[in-house]
């Protein structure tokens, strides 16, 4: 029975464990359901992920538990106990950081190592939370020996086959989405989860075939042109573009959203723009913003292109830019080896500057995820000096990074101390403004278009699956000699970006573009995911597609807050949903995107 009092025990330490986690979870977010039925339910699951996570453990563990070595069974024991704190503390960071249990996104940042340790060692004290990580193992190890005598007895065999039998009874039944009995309040869903579990899901599912696991149509009607015809009075002018995609800036930051403060620069140059007041982002990472800007893609399941292979040659915006005799740029204040987006740029004809292209000398700042963006801006004012000096026009695709973990920029800068996002949103406000002032002193200024956009939300995490009023972005366009300001309160997808921005720049091209021109196109829809669930809305209609061949329909009852109710599904709809999507994944599969060059 000594084995048996072993594995129980490692069992109750671990199952306490994970609960205390989710207790911390719950504690301070108002979001979260604490409805007595819910909370039971939340609890009751979370059982079941954590049963199964345990047991697929206790296959490694059971051999070192019938050692015979008494030290190696309490060194074992010690170390379990640390490794199962860690874990837990580390669900708890990441649910306050993304709202989510682990999920790709902790796959994705444990592929690039640098950056991950770099971050969380700048985002957090952690000698400190090594120290009260120590000295919690040490308590509950203290009180495991009151329970259990480390010395080994006689092993019976017949013990040890239910604990095999048992994880892979458990892998074969329990599916992830049993959670979703839960309850329509998604936090509640995301704590029930065990973060094991949902980091090994996550590594097996972050790339998922349309055609295989999502609704088909037979008769697809690809709503892309092959040529698109733009003329007015700037196609002779041909102005420079530079189109700063700014990381995780919520629409709701500035004023003319709600905002209090923080974007005083932007807010004041939102009254000399022209700002679409209904955009939305395609997805939750920089890489889903940036493969909506530059292919102009509605979102297909799993990793965006930016991250796949095969992924050069493709129509886009720059390759439109191309087409009417622009260089074109992508600037970085990162390595841009990571999310893949070198590769992917260099590979679709842009000339790539990014970290490694900055001198140290230039740098007063950066963190392990870039430059200070004062710093590169400064790269974007000595690449438009360089073209303008060669006489070329040229179109800059930046991507900035202070908005982002651990939140620290330069000293003096800003009335607030750093690490903070809400501090770094008030720097990035700051850079942007510092910019443009410092580029109004050069000759190209009056003959530019300025595009200030955010690559998605900070936040991605709602009561619902698909919170729409978590995917609502800012999008203004600053050109005080060449286009006037006003406001556009259409619906508007991030993917219509490039075709819209095309035509005001009267620039004719040869692309197949899935967003169109809002100024010419009064279909009003968006697309909004995660990795595995697509929406599509209209109206006030959101048309929700699964990977288990399935789709639901809601009725959007408050943008703000993400009210839903689930309505009959519109066929209508749901085919253009489908339609759209599966389109999408079909075209890049079957290299029908590629553009000769």
């Amino acid at each position: 029975m000594i084995l048996f009092k072993k594995i129980l025990l490692l069992f109750v330490t671990y199952i306490l464990i994970q609960n205390f986690s989710r207790v911390v979870m719950l504690i301070g977010n108002d979001s979260i359901s604490t409805d007595s039925l819910e909370l039971f339910k939340t609890f009751s699951f979370s059982l079941i992920y954590d049963l199964t996570a345990w047991s697929v453990i206790n296959i490694f563990l059971i051999p070192i538990l019938i050692s015979k070595r008494e030290r190696l069974l309490k060194i074992f024991f010690f170390l379990f106990d640390f490794l199962t704190i860690f874990i837990a503390v580390s669900q708890i960071l990441f649910f306050r950081e993304f709202g989510t249990n682990f999920n790709f996104i902790a796959v994705d940042y444990l592929i690039y190592t640098n950056e991950l340790l770099g971050n969380i060692w700048q985002s957090f004290n952690i000698p400190l939370y090594l120290v009260a990580i120590f000295l919690t193992t040490v308590l509950i190890y203290n009180l495991q020996r009151k329970f259990l005598n480390f010395s080994r007895k006689k092993f019976d065999f017949k013990i040890f086959i239910p604990f095999v039998i048992l994880p892979f009874v458990l892998i074969l039944t329990v599916q992830s989405d049993w959670r979703e009995f839960i309850g329509d309040n998604r936090y509640n869903v995301e704590i029930s989860g065990n973060g094991c579990y949902e980091f090994v899901r996550a590594y097996f599912t972050n790339e998922l075939d349309y055609e295989t696991f999502y609704l088909t149509k037979e008769n697809l009607n690809p709503p892309v042109e092959t040529h698109t015809e733009n003329l007015n009075s700037m196609s002779e002018i041909k102005p420079n573009v530079i189109l700063i995609t700014v990381e995780s800036l919520n629409a709701e930051y500035l004023k003319i959203f709600g905002g209090s403060g923080l974007t005083p620069h932007l807010d004041e140059l939102v009254e000399k723009s022209y700002i679409f007041t209904r955009m939305y982002a395609t997805g939750t990472r920089t890489v889903r913003g940036l493969e909506a800007i530059t292919l102009s893609l509605p979102p297909t399941p799993g990793q965006s292109i930016v991250r796949r292979e095969n992924n050069n040659n493709l129509s886009s915006l720059g390759n439109a830019f191309k087409q009417n005799n622009y260089v074109r740029d992508f600037i970085y204040g990162g390595y841009g080896y990571f999310d893949n987006m070198n590769n992917f740029f260099e590979g679709n004809g842009y000339n790539v500057i990014d970290r490694t292209s900055i001198s140290d000398d230039e740098i007063i700042h950066e963190t392990i995820w870039g430059v200070a963006d004062e710093v590169l801006f400064t790269q974007v004012l000595k690449s438009m000096d360089k073209h303008f000096s060669n006489n070329e026009r040229a179109f800059e695709m930046v991507m900035t990074t202070s908005n982002h973990r651990p939140f620290t920029f330069p000293k003096d800068r800003i009335d607030m101390p750093d690490g903070t996002r809400n501090a770094s949103v008030k720097y990035t406000d700051w850079a942007i403004n510092d910019f443009l002032e410092r580029a109004k002193s050069h000759e190209w200024f009056d003959n530019t278009i300025f595009v200030i956009v955010a690559d998605h939300q900070a936040l991605s995490a709602g009561k619902s699956s698909l919170p729409v009023n978590c995917y609502h972005i800012p999008c203004l366009i600053y050109a005080p000699k060449l286009i006037s300001a006003g406001k556009c309160e259409k619906l508007v997808s991030q993917m219509d970006l490039a075709p819209t921005l095309l035509g005001l720049l009267g620039l004719s091209y040869d692309e197949k573009f899935f967003g169109h021109d809002i100024f010419k196109n009064n279909d009003e829809r968006i697309f909004i995911s995660t990795y595995q669930m697509l929406g599509y809305i209209k109206n006030d209609t959101l048309i929700i597609l699964t990977p288990d061949k399935k789709a639901a329909a809601y009725h959007i009852n408050d943008w703000k807050t993400s009210d839903y109710s689930e309505i009959e599904i519109d066929e209508k709809l749901l085919d253009e949903a489908i339609n759209y999507h599966q389109s999408a994944a079909h075209l890049f599969k079957t290299n029908q995107l590629k553009i000769s060059r």
